[in-house]
């Protein structure tokens, strides 16, 4: 897209405000404050075996009716240029004769940057093709015009730099084309070519061949008519709706699905377009390759639900669940509010000369119902804490009703969607055992909607449903979280050791009055206020798995990157102190480290805007709780063993300072709105990691 965001911290690049673009009552960025970059190492490479290998792959013509170009051992670059566009011209009288058809050609654009890309990238190849109206008169074009693109090696560059760079193309062609199963990407010098091909979901397979071979011409006479017609390298639900030369109009798709209905003993289907479809997100061509798309009207309507979302993911067949399944479980017998909801689920076979790569993969298009703003995008701090209490509480229904983890708490699946006004709260007695209890129900003397939420839950495509673990057909699911966000123990992959100095068993805190009435018989009696304890010694030696404690972890590292990038509106623009940003996305003995100076209240200055100084004694709490002795090690009947624990403390301690706070007047630190532009770090080079999940 090519609406500017702000440049730090560095690559999240996220707004607190949501797009100006006009949409429905919930809509909001969703993930589009997560900017996918290119890593050399999220993809393999696997050479074709010889030219036939190529050719039966692209499965062209024979273009016998072509005529043979001979080229030379060495082919400058200009020669390079007009003898493609020959070519094209060649292909397109012969087999693309219709008016309506155009032409294909191919353009040095080394200095150009294409613009309405998903990720809003700068990356500028130098060889691109596209058809000639699309060009524009300065030669560049929007990258969902693309046809391929490529890199003309330069002087001066390792060879493995080069190819590097031209797979960068391939990669982000992937990301802003979701129409094409395989992007096509070249290479070439002035004494080789190498043919790229990125198939999305599985990797990059690549063909090097000297400019004499004699097979040269009739490859790249098979690239380029592909480029013509992708045919079965396409998805022909997709179709880009007509683009609006204006950054403040980005290209939008319209997205054909098919929407069975059962009659009797006959299953009927009807095609159903959704038009006007904004891509909102898109992320690991050559793994899960995730497309996220939202509508820019009211959605459309599926079998009496509003559809305002779409979402392709590529998973490995007989993954242990997919997200559709996890969501029936989540929403039956009764819906659960905070968490998002499926109108439309459909598997989609892949092309079968996809699987070459990594055999078993299917594509899954999910319709969900609601949209949500980024985390990030949360306008006050007492909303935030809001949000992180009403979340903690998802979880911990989830766990205890549904028995699903989510799995993978972050920026990007935590979504702030404040109700209407005239939403209702469920039709529900509060003595009902399905019945979630939000902050809004402790916090004020007269709850107008004590059972409603902002938080918006998304992304449960690394869920799991515990009842399920033995089930034969289901794989077990790897490590999963995104790395700013996970546990500490999760990014080890065991228990975190017991630490050498003075280890201790964190508090049982405290529970505020109204919160201790309504649970006294069931959370506080489970949970009844302990002080801080020394501990003894492990006696635990059960496996470690991934459980409800390490997600709550992931909401306090959640809590502490908002409020570390958040400034007032209009606030003075302080830092955010290097040391403490490079603790927060560092690996796991940083976040340790971070989470110490937390504790003993020696974080760097500027770790928070000083508007929100008051936040260090709550931080200081939180961190106490994760710096206790890990629970693996603990004793079975240790209250503090519970996964529910963290859950609970981190409840009880918001909402302590939540009602501290709730009269505070409008300008107080807990109600001023936060600027739409982050903090900016104090070096602009900080990068943060992304998503580690693989698929």
């Amino acid at each position: 897209m090519s609406t500017e965001r702000p440049i730090t911290p560095q690559p999240t690049q996220f707004s607190h405000q949501s797009s100006s673009i006009e949409k429905g009552p919930f809509y909001a960025g969703h993930k589009l404050d997560q900017v996918q970059r290119y890593h050399k190492e999220n993809h393999q490479t696997t050479d074709f075996k010889d030219t036939e290998d190529l050719f039966k792959f692209l499965g062209t013509p024979t273009f016998d009716e072509l005529p043979d170009v001979q080229f030379s051992a060495t082919v400058p670059r200009s020669t390079f240029f007009v003898e493609a566009n020959s070519m094209s011209k060649s292909i397109k009288e012969e087999y693309f004769k219709e008016p309506s058809s155009g032409l294909v050609v191919f353009k040095d654009t080394e200095s150009k940057v294409p613009r309405g890309h998903v990720t809003d990238t700068q990356c500028r190849p130098n060889i691109t093709a596209a058809f000639e109206d699309d060009f524009r008169d300065s030669d560049t074009t929007f990258w969902p015009r693309i046809r391929m693109a490529g890199e003309w090696a330069s002087r001066g560059s390792s060879p493995e730099d080069q190819e590097t760079k031209a797979i960068s193309y391939v990669h982000y062609l992937l990301l802003v084309r979701p129409d094409l199963y395989v992007a096509q990407g070249m290479l070439a010098s002035e004494d080789r070519m190498i043919f790229l091909v990125g198939i999305g979901g599985f990797g990059i397979r690549r063909l090097e061949i000297s400019w004499d071979d004699k097979e040269l011409s009739k490859l790249l006479y098979a690239f380029i008519y592909r480029t013509y017609d992708p045919d079965h390298l396409a998805d022909s639900s997709y179709k880009l709706d007509p683009i609006i030369v204006d950054k403040d109009h980005p290209p939008t798709w319209t997205i054909t699905i098919g929407v069975k209905s059962p009659a009797g003993d006959v299953t009927t289907e009807r095609l159903v377009r959704c038009p006007n479809f904004l891509p909102l997100y898109a992320s690991s061509p050559f793994e899960t390759r995730t497309h996220v798309f939202a509508t820019k009207g009211e959605g459309v309507d599926v079998d009496g639900e509003k559809l305002t979302v779409l979402k392709d993911q590529v998973c490995r067949i007989g993954n242990r669940f997919d997200e559709h399944e996890i969501l029936e479980l989540v929403h039956n017998p009764k819906r659960v509010p905070g968490v998002v909801e499926a109108v439309y689920h459909a598997s989609i076979k892949l092309p079968s000369q996809l699987d070459v790569l990594k055999p078993g993969k299917i594509k899954h298009r999910h319709g969900l119902r609601q949209l949500g703003s980024p985390f990030a995008s949360i306008p006050t701090l007492k909303e935030m804490l809001q949000v992180a209490f009403d979340i903690v509480e998802v979880l911990r229904f989830l766990k205890a009703k549904r028995n699903i983890l989510h799995r993978d708490i972050s920026i990007g699946n935590v979504m702030y969607a404040p109700p209407s006004e005239d939403k209702q709260d469920p039709d529900t007695s509060t003595q009902d055992d399905e019945v979630l209890f939000f902050s809004e129900f402790f916090i004020s003397d007269s709850p107008r909607r004590p059972h409603t939420t902002s938080v918006l839950l998304v992304d449960f495509n690394h869920g799991e449903h515990l009842t399920s673990k033995e089930d034969v057909h289901h794989k077990r699911v790897e490590r999963t979280g995104t790395a700013v966000f996970m546990a500490r123990a999760v990014e080890l992959g065991r228990p975190v050791d017991i630490p050498e100095w003075a280890p201790f068993l964190s508090p049982i805190p405290s529970a505020p009055d109204r919160y201790a009435k309504h649970y006294h018989d069931t959370r506080l009696m489970k949970f009844p206020s302990k002080p801080l304890e020394n501990f003894t010694g492990a006696v635990n030696r059960a496996d470690w798995s991934h459980e409800l404690d390490h997600d709550v972890e992931s909401v306090f590292w959640l809590m502490l990157y908002w409020a570390m990038t958040a400034r007032p509106k209009g606030g003075a623009a302080e830092h955010i102190a290097v040391t403490a940003w490079g603790s927060l996305t560092g690996n796991f003995e940083e976040r340790q480290s971070l989470l110490m100076s937390l504790l003993y209240r020696v974080s760097a200055e500027g770790t928070f805007h000083s508007t929100f100084r008051p936040l260090d004694g709550l931080f200081q709490q939180l961190a106490e709780i994760l710096c206790s002795i890990d629970r693996h090690w603990l004793h079975a009947s240790e209250k503090r063993n519970d996964p529910e624990y963290f859950a609970e403390a981190f409840q009880r301690l918001i909402l302590q300072f939540l009602i501290k706070h709730n009269d505070d007047d409008d300008n107080s630190f807990m109600n001023q709105t936060i600027d739409s532009n982050p903090r900016k770090t104090e070096q602009q080079s900080i990068h943060v990691p992304r998503s580690s999940t693989t698929n």
